[in-house]
């Protein structure tokens, strides 16, 4: 067997139908397995699927317990010489999954290979090609360009061999031999959903190159999303799941000063957030609070981002799932 692809289902029939649909017909000069984790198992929701492409291997967990669980769930039960990380909501063309088995056999220091994502019509989405363009946009600071000046100084723009070259690469597509797989660890299991995407490519990029080629791309449908922000501003920038496990990647791949220097710059930047506000409303003759909704929700996201500080920083085991009531931009729709 060439190649295993590795879906983690929840909920998302109609998009994997489509998805494993489209493989079969740009994927014909490999042999290759389909793998589905479901996360959500509802009786009777996967027949079609199982109807059309009888030959599934169909796992059900018995309940959600992330991206993480159950990738290395899929991993195990994967047979090929390749595995692909592929999420549900996408769609193949153009035989790119059998052209990015060609570059890592044509190229074994290469450890991984990601897609890039393209709307149906084909234009790119955006994404963070280097881990330190995302590190950077978890601060908030001012625009000052000295301070921007600082923060590049810090954590400048990484040098790669080659243009194809990255340290990160998108989960939604993530293709490797099945032994690399394994020895960089799997999947880290206390990610319960985002970052562990980057955590794990920093992991392979330890063992070999992570590459990008322009000729390897994947449709990547826009779904439901339970952890869009609301009310977005400079400041209150990010949703409390995606952000959790982000300051667990930054823990587990930069160590404890760096999470902690993250966690002071928001300390720092809420009574800053408040005065200012506060300040601004005064020289207004507006009453002292009025129109804080941006600031009451940033403290609210905080308070919880920080109720998750010891577990982080000391990395005890866990499966890092906010409970329903921190989820607060589902709370504010």
């Amino acid at each position: 067997m060439d190649l295993s692809i590795i879906f983690v289902n929840y909920q998302s029939e109609t998009y994997l139908y489509n998805c494993i649909q489209s493989i079969y017909q740009h994927c014909q000069k490999r042999t290759f397995e389909i793998i589905v984790i479901d996360n959500f198992p509802i009786p009777g929701a996967n027949q079609a699927i199982l109807s059309s492409f009888p030959d599934t291997k169909w796992l059900n967990q018995p309940s959600n317990s992330g991206f993480s669980i159950a990738n290395n769930r899929g991993l195990t039960a994967a047979t090929g010489n390749f595995v692909l990380f592929l999420n549900a909501d996408t769609l193949a063309f153009d035989h790119s999954i059998e052209k990015a088995i060609d570059y890592l056999e044509k190229q074994p220091e290469i450890a991984a290979i990601g897609a890039y994502q393209v709307h149906e019509d084909l234009s790119r989405h955006p994404f963070y090609w280097s881990q330190n363009q995302l590190r950077k946009d978890l601060y908030i600071l001012p625009g000052h360009p000295q301070i921007q000046k600082l923060l590049f100084s810090l954590l400048p723009n990484e040098n790669f061999q080659s243009a194809e070259e990255t340290n990160n690469l998108v989960g939604f597509f993530m293709l490797m031999k099945k032994e690399t797989a394994l020895r960089a660890g799997g999947w880290d299991e206390d990610f319960f959903l985002y970052a562990e995407d980057v955590e794990f490519s920093n992991r392979l990029a330890q063992i070999g190159k992570l590459c990008y080629f322009e000729d390897v791309q994947m449709i990547h449908l826009v779904g439901k999303n339970p952890f869009r922000r609301t009310k977005i501003s400079f400041v209150n920038r990010f949703s409390v799941q995606i952000q959790i496990s982000n300051l667990l990647w930054i823990r587990k791949s930069y160590g404890p000063l760096a999470y902690m220097i993250i966690m002071l710059n928001y300390a720092l930047v809420l009574p800053g957030y408040w005065f200012w506000k506060c300040l601004n409303n005064l020289s207004k003759g507006k009453s002292i609070l009025f129109n804080t909704e941006n600031q009451i929700l940033f403290t609210r996201k905080l308070i919880v981002l920080f109720s998750y500080l010891p577990k982080i920083l000391f990395l005890k085991p866990y499966l890092f799932q906010i409970k329903p009531e921190e989820n607060i931009d589902l709370l504010e729709k």
